[in-house]
């Protein structure tokens, strides 16, 4: 399984569907991806949701005291 560690697009350049393209270009190749968004980025969140992510539990990041979810997306 493929872990995404960050997709970071300029805030000029967001909902240009750049992020979209990056993660349909993995979906590609993968079958099975893995990544964590903060709770309180909802933009991204909702982003990820739309994308077919599920969140799988409530997580805490200890390096940075923020509350996160872990999501999936797995290829149908």
């Amino acid at each position: 399984m493929t872990q995404i560690e960050g997709i970071f697009v300029s805030d000029e350049m967001q909902s240009c569907g750049i992020g979209k393209l990056l993660l349909d270009y993995i979906k590609n190749k993968k079958v099975r991806l893995r990544l964590n968004v903060y709770q309180k980025n909802t933009r991204a969140l909702s982003f990820y949701q739309r994308e077919e992510f599920n969140i799988q539990c409530e997580g805490f990041d200890g390096a940075t005291g923020e509350k996160e979810y872990p999501m999936l997306w797995q290829q149908k």
